[in-house]
């Protein structure tokens, strides 16, 4: 079985129509790899012993025994009677293995030279230890404290080797865990973790001296945790968490997120599952999540500088240690049928490299042409690199990276068109891997074309266009007295006429062509370019139609003129001369010729000039219309123009039947026109404050010069009338403007009965009721003032007792309020409401309701 490594990004640089750019990626990974079958039924923590060739692996709580191989992965022994051993932690001389028992409730002792158990230390009967950890000359455990039988939760112990007396000994003031906490150490911080569903419980101390110190305690994204590491420095704690989409970074200092947060390894959820941290900073991140899978390593930034696939199915929790060379990389993966295999990469620091060429410009013959390109890592690009160039396989200059970003150029030139290979070589070095990079380029001349041109007149004697000839993405500067062929063909009499050559503006590309052809009609004109050194020939045909002049026709007519009086005007047509004896036709549009004008002739000068002459008999606007039929050298032309006729005025007026209204009331608007002509309609409309104008009725009035109409009011209105005019008397217009009240409905609530006096009825109050007076104003007043006035009868007559303050309409249009009854017994009152108009209202007048009778009862 063998490692495949797998580039992180690709990108194909082209030249559209000229070259095929291949981007060169690291070759078959030259890693010193390998594989190993493990004899293990489970797993659970390995650990590298460089010094001693070993490597430890734990199988977790059910198993009897370590397991070591060398470090190839060869089986070397199994430690018997380590029951359920899981987490594993070496000395900082690297001569004890440590281990944490979870079957024996103990903490192991094994001397890495003889592979013999040296000492054990008990942590408590149902203790069950899972993770060990050495920092501050002593040895930390996590375990279960089982002292409160009906609550047993998470501790951390400790253990001083070096005393002469070393028992395994409970950390009180650490013991705040509901089951026992994952364990690791870096820089004289221990860390410890108590994984829960999408959240980790993590607290961070300071044992440097042996004597734990906390530095913080919080929530952190976790879960259910296989990696959890405090880097070389102890600067930072890093948590790999299948439940979360990256590994998470966080400051040890107070468990805030660092710089970097999160490591994306292969992408957003990518469940990272293992986790190694090198002495040199380097982290290696396992991932299960599909095409994601494998192991990703990081140096300096969250940038990952390699992928690592495996054949021997995906990385195992936990599975994941750098040996102490500072080079190699040992992971476990676990297969589809669960056996398990110890990986070793030698070579998983080197940086993958990648080369891109791409050529920017057209390459034409006899012209130097540039190719551009990069050497690109996912890290730093090695400084001073050289890359190897070869043309068709013939040696160039070698080309030197220029730019910090891994940038570089170099330039050739070719005498002949053709297709020419070229080939980027890198050889790697000591940390970067080889790569190499081919781009085919399509030497050829560069396409011409010679677009329509824009033609600036086209009429007998003046033909006139501009054109240019253009090459293939404006590349290439057209040589100093480059000119184009220039011949006409008459499509009707199928006559070629050759016509001098245009010279081509190298600056503009742009050419000329002046021609004055002796009749109208449809031509073509051929235009052609023979080529040059560097670009191709083409030709082009621009059709034309030459047509007549096309002449400005202009009046100049005054804006009023007087009925049954002459007067003229006078044209102008361009495009002169014209022969003698044309003429143009006139017509005049009134309000009594409105479908059979009336028309006559008037001569056209040979200059253009035209004079018209009329006496207007209809008043209101006369439209003259002067048209020109058109000749052999002139296309037709037409121009009108407006004259108001003068009409007399008339008289119209307009009344109601009343000037204020009642709230839907029907109104009558009456019309009187005077003397008119020929023209006896009149028009009605109404215009509510604030909506819009109807029209009411259009009709011819009566013998008295009389047209009424009715309407219902519910605002204020604006009656308007209009009389259109007629042939002799001009339109005219009237307005009327009528005053329209609210609707106001009462009413008195809380009496028990009734009576009359008289023949007016009387609501009937105990002596103790406060009546409730109410009104609702139409159309809706919100906002605005509701008055109360209240009389009683005595002496004969009413006399008003009190007139209220302004109350507020509410958002309904209604105002309530209750009276209070004092010394009223078997008197007689009577209430009412008034709406006031403010300055705002422009709709309704001021408004009093009906009066509303009561009376009171013991």
């Amino acid at each position: 079985m063998r490692l495949k490594q797998v580039s992180l990004t690709t990108a194909i640089s082209v030249v559209a129509g000229l070259t095929m750019a291949t981007v060169g990626l690291t070759g078959s990974a030259a890693w010193a790899d390998s594989t190993a079958a493990l004899p293990l039924s489970h797993y659970s923590h390995l650990l590298v012993d460089t010094a001693h060739r070993h490597i430890f692996f734990s199988q977790g709580a059910g198993s009897t025994g370590i397991v070591v191989t060398d470090l190839s992965g060869t089986p070397v022994t199994t430690l018997a009677d380590e029951q359920g051993a899981t987490g594993l932690a070496l000395s900082p001389d690297g001569g004890t293995l440590y281990a944490a028992l979870a079957d024996g409730d103990a903490v192991a002792a094994i001397d890495t030279s003889t592979l013999i158990e040296t000492a054990r230390w008990s942590t408590g009967t149902g203790s069950a230890p899972v993770s060990v950890a050495v920092a501050g000359g002593k040895v930390w455990y996590g375990y279960t404290d089982t002292a409160d039988a009906t609550a047993a939760k998470g501790a951390i112990g400790s253990v001083d080797p070096s005393a002469t007396d070393a028992a395994a000994t409970p950390q009180p003031s650490m013991s705040h865990w509901s089951v026992a906490p994952l364990l690791t150490t870096g820089g004289g911080v221990l860390a410890a973790e108590e994984p829960q569903q999408n959240l980790s419980h993590v607290a961070t101390f300071d044992v440097s001296s042996g004597t734990p110190s906390v530095k913080a305690d919080t929530l952190v994204h976790g879960g259910t945790a296989s990696g959890l590491q405090v880097t070389g420095d102890g600067a930072k704690v890093l948590l790999a968490a299948p439940q979360q989409p990256a590994l998470q970074a966080y400051r040890a200092s107070d468990l805030d997120f660092a710089s970097p947060s999160v490591y994306y390894a292969g992408g957003v959820n990518s469940n990272p599952n293992s986790l190694a941290v090198d002495a040199d900073g380097t982290i290696a991140v396992g991932s299960t999540a599909g095409s994601n899978a494998g192991v990703y390593l990081y140096a300096g930034s969250n940038l990952a500088e390699n992928h690592v696939t495996f054949d021997a199915g995906t990385v195992a929790p936990d599975g994941l240690a750098w040996g102490t060379d500072g080079v190699t990389l040992y992971a476990v993966t676990q297969d589809s049928s669960g056996a398990y295999t110890l990986n070793t990469l030698d070579t998983a620091k080197l940086t993958d490299t990648q080369l891109s060429l791409s050529l920017s410009q057209y390459a034409v013959p006899t012209q130097q042409f540039t190719l551009t390109g990069s050497l690109s890592t996912n890290g730093f690009v090695p400084a001073g690199a050289t890359l190897k160039v070869t043309r068709d396989g013939t040696e160039l200059p070698d080309a030197p990276v220029v730019g910090k970003d891994g940038s570089f150029s170099l330039g050739d030139t070719r005498p002949d068109e053709g297709a020419y290979t070229y080939e980027v070589t890198y050889a790697g070095d000591a940390t970067h891997r080889p790569a190499k990079a081919s781009l085919t380029v399509q030497v050829a001349r560069l396409s011409t074309s010679i677009p329509f041109p824009e033609f600036a007149s086209a009429a007998p004697h003046s033909v006139a266009f501009t054109g240019s000839l253009s090459t293939q993405l404006n590349l290439g500067s057209l040589p100093q007295g480059t000119t184009v062929q220039v011949s006409r063909t008459n499509e009707d009499t199928q006559q070629t006429t050759q016509l001098p050559s245009a010279t081509v503006d190298p600056a503009t590309t742009e050419f000329t062509v002046t021609d004055a052809p002796d009749r109208a009609g449809r031509f073509t004109y051929h235009l052609s370019f023979a080529g040059d050194a560097t670009h191709q020939p083409t030709t082009s045909d621009a059709e034309v139609q030459v047509s007549p002049y096309t002449p400005a026709l202009t009046l100049k007519a005054p804006g009023t003129a007087t009925r049954a009086t002459a007067f003229s005007f006078v044209g102008k047509l361009g495009d002169a001369p014209y022969a003698t004896g044309e003429t143009v036709t006139v017509t005049r549009t009134d309000a009594a010729h409105t479908t059979t004008p009336v028309k006559w002739t008037a001569p056209v000068g040979t200059d253009g000039t035209i004079t018209v002459k009329d006496t207007p008999s209809i008043g209101g606007a006369n439209t003259y219309t002067v048209s020109y039929p058109g000749d052999a050298s002139h296309q037709p032309a037409t121009a009108f123009a407006i004259v108001q006729v003068s009409r007399a005025t008339t008289t119209l007026s307009l009344t109601t039947n009343a000037s204020t209204y009642s709230y839907g009331a029907t109104a009558t608007a009456t019309a009187h026109l005077g003397t008119t002509y020929n023209g006896r309609t009149v028009s009605l409309y109404a215009q509510p404050a604030g909506g819009k104008k109807t029209l009411l009725k259009t009709g011819t009035v009566d013998s008295k010069g009389n047209l009424s109409a009715t309407y219902k009011p519910a605002r204020n209105t604006t009656f308007t009338a209009s009389f259109a005019g007629d042939y002799r008397y001009a339109p005219t217009t009237a307005t009327r403007t009528a005053d329209t009240r609210v609707k106001i409905t009462q009413s008195l609530g809380g009496y028990y009965t009734t009576t009359k006096y008289g023949t007016t009825t009387y609501r009937v109050y105990h002596h103790t009721a406060k009546p409730q007076v109410a009104a609702t104003v139409t159309p809706n007043k919100s906002g605005q003032c509701q008055r109360f006035q209240a009389q009683q009868y005595y002496s004969s007559a009413w006399h008003t007792m009190t007139t209220s303050d302004c109350f507020s309409l509410d958002a309904n249009s209604t105002v309530a309020t209750n009276l209070i009854l004092t010394n009223a017994v078997n008197k007689r009152f009577r209430v009412r409401t008034e709406y006031v108009r403010s300055a705002s209202d422009k709709s309704n007048v001021t408004t009093w309701g009906g009066w509303l009778y009561l009376t009171v009862r013991t």
